[in-house]
């Protein structure tokens, strides 16, 4: 798969605050290449370099092989973007989803066959003649994404598109959009919170922390194998357990610091970090006797605390160590889960991810990272960069 975008040495800063420091990223022709971070991480400023809207302080942009500006107005043409909060101009629905082939100079049946086809593809024919102000923001949104697909981009930006709806429209809009992605073929580039999202249509992920790709590769493969221990906090592993490699049963026992071992099939040796979700987690009575595994993880432990999270509950557990699990109702009411409670905790050697970790303090040092993968197509960052207030 040929590289349709990249970005190599990227740096920008607002004032004296350096908000990206990004080494290498390609985006792929024909790939839904997903960015994930915490707020802060500098993903819209990313984003609003690549789309060729804002200039970087410093590095290169190549788009199809040719380096490009906020000035190469050719490249710009053949991109096109929606944000979190979409502009709508005066007129209705139609004149709005026209409105980049006019700017673009189509010809009169080239906009009203296009936009016939993008109203129909984001169901919104029969919303043609209404006034696109007077629009809901859920409603909004889908007009933005008409108009960006319209002009049937090379490259299509999507920046959060979805983070000012209500639940009940992010569930419609989200869905309409995983339609469109399929449908279209375009590359996009699409920011996102969701993991399931991400999950869904993403074919490669970047996880970005303070102004840097922390971490890229497949989707799948950066989801259950973070590269870091920032990386694994934020894609939902609760339990980050440093220790050190003690022994070989087909893969690494690791003995914790905070005391008792955990069975894996990783071949790291020397201190790691052991990641484990909280949803990887089974719980059972104490006085379950069934025949498992001799290097299966079950530890007895006690229930320190029990809170609930909408339709699950989230338990805090002492196993001689902490952990932290999420389990259903059910479960709950099963086991009898209160403080105090006695269970015995379970989970699965391949549930456990190990993160190799040469510093003292248990953690990787910072220009220790990796990329996820072997071809990738992006290289190891380094040096933090301070918060991005604008993104």
């Amino acid at each position: 798969m040929s590289v349709l975008l990249k970005a190599e040495g990227v740096r920008h800063a607002y004032g004296t605050r350096r908000v990206l420091y990004l080494d290498h990223l390609e985006v792929r022709q024909g790939e839904t290449f997903c960015i994930m971070g915490p707020n802060g991480a500098g993903k819209s400023t990313l984003v609003r370099i690549l789309n060729l809207v804002e200039a970087a302080d410093q590095g290169t942009i190549r788009f199809d092989g040719q380096r490009v500006s906020p000035r190469s107005l050719a490249a710009r043409r053949r991109m096109a973007g929606v944000f979190q909060q979409p502009h709508m101009f005066k007129g209705n629905v139609l004149d709005n989803v026209a409105y980049g082939m006019r700017l673009r100079r189509r010809s009169r049946d080239e906009i009203a066959a296009h936009a016939g086809e993008a109203l129909e593809l984001m169901g919104l024919t029969e919303l043609a003649r209404r006034d696109a102000r007077s629009l809901s923001q859920g409603e909004k949104q889908k007009v933005a994404l008409a108009r960006a697909i319209a002009v049937r981009p090379e490259l299509l930006f999507l920046d959060e598109p979805a983070a000012g709806l209500d639940p009940q429209a992010r569930g419609r809009f989200q869905l309409d959009l995983r339609r469109v992605v399929k449908e279209l073929g375009a590359t996009i580039v699409y920011v996102t919170h969701s993991f399931t999202e991400a999950l869904a249509i993403g074919d490669r992920l970047a996880v970005m922390t303070a102004g840097e790709v922390r971490q890229a590769g497949p989707v799948h493969e950066v989801f259950q194998e973070p590269a870091d221990v920032e990386a694994a906090r934020f894609l939902g592993f609760e339990n980050l357990l440093p220790g050190r490699v003690v022994g070989d049963a087909a893969g690494a026992i690791v003995e914790l610091e905070q005391g008792g071992r955990v069975y894996t099939r990783s071949r790291l040796r020397g201190r790691v970090t052991v990641c484990l979700r909280g949803e990887d987690i089974t719980l059972h009575p104490e006085s379950a006797v069934e025949d498992i595994s001799p290097t299966a993880n079950r530890f007895p432990a006690e229930v320190v605390s029990l809170e609930q999270a909408g339709a699950v509950f989230r338990a805090g557990l002492d196993c001689g160590f902490m952990l932290k699990t999420t389990q259903a109702r059910p479960a709950v009411r099963a086991l009898g889960l209160v403080p105090g409670a006695r269970v015995e905790v379970r989970f699965d050697e391949e549930a456990a991810h190990l993160i190799s970790c040469p510093s003292p303090d248990g953690e990787l040092r910072a220009g220790t990272l990796r990329p996820s993968g072997s071809a990738t197509g992006e290289r190891p960052m380094a040096a933090a960069a301070e918060d991005d207030s604008h993104d």
